[in-house]
């Protein structure tokens, strides 16, 4: 059987690759099965066929082919970079955005219906990417929204779609499960069992941790600036945990004893660390190897560094309460996220 346009087959990789006609884009298909990579072929060649005809020359005399939604993107970009996120959330934005703009960027933005926005997502859903596919279709809501108010659309079509369902794969860390950890941990570098203390008693992200600093200390509190959401917390140092009897002013003490540079938890200066800082990833791959060095066994998905911050939200609600553990974990509503955000960003949020 001929192998269907636009698909390849390269005996060097042995692998096939699918040209996109639109964008001209090569995609790999990897290693699969002839008969796999010439049915994904002909399915997406459909697609194409089906969504991008050439331009009518009625739609050229009425200027609508012209407005498409790679066009609105430009400008929903300007809107977008006005809301002032964290760098990061640009930065994964722009990726979804280039996603976009390669599988529905050719169309004309006012003949977007919801059968398209549907078989759009039907990518990841049929892959079992449902989190891509739920933040995908957020994306996109978003989009048509900012387009409505403009005036390009009348309606949303990504509304009548229905958000995949995301089932949290990841395993729970429990306490039972942390300590067997913490423990082995104490065999390495003594800034990760340190990173695993504060991390516990603090209940910050990864990002967060690596970014503390001594300085960082203000009239007997540590305040946090939470990279991800921008909130900003004051946290009393004898703050305590008290089910594994850890206090943040004693975490700190041990860490302004171990650490040579400004950074609460850091490995020195190194060449590929000029500040003494530490990098997010470096934590979760030493928090792996503790984790197979305390003997435990977990299922598929076992739990992660990530998994300390939820850790210490349970075990923070059990000792102070749910809203605690909330203003803590930085999980607050739209309606009090809107309430810290109006102080201009010079007030902390206290506990």
């Amino acid at each position: 059987m001929r192998l269907p346009k636009n698909l390849t087959f390269r005996r060097k990789g042995k692998s096939f690759y699918w040209r996109n006609p639109v964008t001209k884009k090569e995609i790999s298909l990897g290693q699969i099965a002839r008969r796999e990579a010439i049915a994904q072929a002909i399915e997406a060649n459909h697609y194409i066929e089906q969504n991008y005809s050439p331009v009518l020359l009625l739609e050229k005399i009425k200027g609508s082919h012209e407005y498409t939604l790679g066009s609105w993107l430009e400008r929903y970009d300007v809107l977008f970079q006005r809301r002032q996120l964290a760098d990061n959330t640009y930065k994964v934005r722009a990726g979804q955005f280039a996603i976009i703009r390669e599988r529905l960027g050719g169309m004309v933005l006012s003949k977007i219906t919801t059968r398209h926005v549907a078989e759009f997502l039907e990518f990841w859903i049929a892959q079992d990417k449902k989190t891509m596919a739920a933040t995908m279709r957020s994306v996109l809501s978003d989009i048509f929204r900012e387009a409505i108010v403009e005036g390009h659309i009348e309606n949303n079509p990504v509304t009548p779609t229905r958000a995949a369902k995301v089932v949290v794969k990841r395993e729970r860390l429990e306490l039972t499960q942390y300590l067997p950890i913490r423990e082995a941990a104490s065999a390495m570098p003594e800034w990760f069992s340190l990173a695993m203390d504060l991390a516990l008693v603090t209940g910050q992200r990864r990002e967060d941790l690596t970014q503390v600093r001594f300085d960082h200390v203000v009239n007997g509190r540590l305040q946090v600036n939470q990279g991800k959401t921008g909130a900003m917390l004051s946290l009393p140092l004898d703050l305590e945990l008290v089910s594994v009897g850890l206090q943040l002013s004693a975490v700190i003490d041990r860490c302004q004893r171990a650490s040579t540079t400004d950074f609460m938890l850091s490995a020195g200066i190194r060449k590929n660390s000029p500040n003494g800082s530490l990098h997010p990833d470096g934590l979760t791959k030493k928090f792996v190897a503790a984790r197979k060095a305390s003997g435990l066994e977990f299922e598929e998905s076992p739990p992660t560094f990530h998994e300390i911050r939820s850790l210490a939200g349970r075990l923070y609600e059990k000792e102070r309460g749910r809203d605690f553990a909330q203003k803590l974990l930085g999980h607050t509503s739209e309606m009090m996220t809107l309430k810290y955000l109006n102080t201009r960003g010079k007030e902390y949020v206290m506990l």
